[in-house]
């Protein structure tokens, strides 16, 4: 199903976002109908590359708190993960900056949908009640006309 049938676009200055853990790109829209003019473009050559890529050596080991034996040492989130979050951060730093600063007053959010959940718990409470649509699909690589017809 297709967001023109359950949506409608807002009629008052709009960020449309398309991220992903590998990159995101915002549009600003004045109005329903109008031109939509590129705010702003991050690319994150990270969010492509395997874990190896990001731990270079194997966890440490730890002898058990009772008995001899020895387990190695696991990490709450991986070296890709902990990237991704930091990305989450940057992304997240600007959509709650443009709406405290009034730049847009709604936001359209579409996002790779593990991506959409390191999102959403970044946004202030304010941003997150800017977001008047999101879908998780990840539409970073379609130009803004593709993206259009979401809503035509």
């Amino acid at each position: 199903m297709q967001a023109q049938e359950v949506f409608r676009f807002p009629n008052a200055p709009t960020c449309i976002a398309a991220c992903s853990g590998s990159g995101a790109r915002f549009w600003r829209s004045d109005a329903r109908g109008s031109d939509w003019s590129l705010l702003k473009e991050f690319r994150h050559a990270a969010g492509t590359q395997r874990e190896a890529e990001f731990a270079s050596d194997r966890p440490g080991r730890s002898f058990d708190s009772f008995g001899s034996g020895r387990h190695s040492m696991s990490k709450t989130h991986s070296g890709r993960d902990q990237d991704e979050m930091r990305f989450a951060d940057e992304v997240a730093e600007f959509l709650n900056r443009g709406v405290l600063n009034g730049d847009f007053l709604k936001i359209i959010l579409f996002s790779d949908p593990t991506f959409l959940g390191l999102l959403r718990g970044r946004l202030s409470a304010t941003t997150s009640n800017s977001v008047v649509f999101e879908a998780p699909k990840n539409l970073t690589d379609l130009e803004p006309s593709e993206i259009m017809e979401y809503f035509a």
